[in-house]
C-alpha cells in the first residue's frame, strides 16, 4: 500500500513539474528561414503565387508517402496535407496548411527588395494549446522544418537566378 501511495504521489509531482515547466514555453512558435535572390521581386513572385510552380522547388511537397497528389493554382492536396492560398499580394503569399490530424498551420512568404536583391522570408506559425506534451514537442519544430525549408529556398534561388 505504501508503495502504491508513493507511486501515485510521485506521478502527480512529476506531472506537475512538467506542466509548470511547459508554461515557460510560448503558445506561439514561428519557424522562419530567409534567402537573398539576385533578381527583382517581379521575377520571384510567379514562382510563389501559383502552387503548381511549387513542385519544381519546394521539397516539402515532394514526399513519396503522399498519395492522391493534386496541384491547382491556389491549392495543393494529398491524403496527408492540404495547402490553401489565403492571400496573394504583390510581394507576399499567405497560405494555410491543413494537416490530416486536423491542425491548421499558417504560413507566409514575403519578398523584400533591397538594392536589386530580393530577400525572401518563409515562415510557419504554430498556435499551441496548453498541453505539456504539445509545448515540449514544439521544441523540435525548427529541427524538423528548417532543413527542408532551406533546401527549398536554395532550389528556388537556383531556379530564379538561372532563368
Amino acid at each position: 500500500m505504501r508503495l502504491i501511495k508513493l507511486a501515485i504521489i510521485s506521478f502527480v509531482a512529476i506531472f506537475l513539474v512538467i506542466f509548470l515547466l511547459s508554461l515557460l514555453i510560448p503558445s506561439h512558435v514561428r519557424v522562419s528561414r530567409a534567402i537573398d535572390i539576385h533578381a527583382p521581386v517581379d521575377s520571384v513572385m510567379p514562382h510563389l503565387k501559383d502552387i503548381r510552380n511549387w513542385k519544381s522547388w519546394n521539397v516539402m511537397l515532394d514526399n513519396p508517402q503522399y498519395k492522391d497528389v493534386k496541384y491547382e493554382e491556389n491549392s495543393f492536396s494529398s491524403d496527408q496535407v492540404q495547402i490553401e492560398m489565403t492571400a496573394v499580394k504583390a510581394d507576399s503569399v499567405l497560405s494555410t496548411w491543413h494537416q490530416q490530424s486536423g491542425r491548421d498551420i499558417h504560413a507566409g512568404m514575403a519578398c523584400f527588395n533591397l538594392n536589386g536583391v530580393t530577400a525572401i522570408q518563409w515562415y510557419f506559425d504554430f498556435q499551441l494549446r496548453w498541453y505539456p506534451w504539445e509545448k515540449i514537442g514544439s521544441i523540435i519544430f525548427d529541427k524538423q522544418l528548417g532543413p527542408p525549408m532551406e533546401r527549398s529556398l536554395d532550389n528556388l534561388k537556383k531556379q530564379v537566378e538561372h532563368q
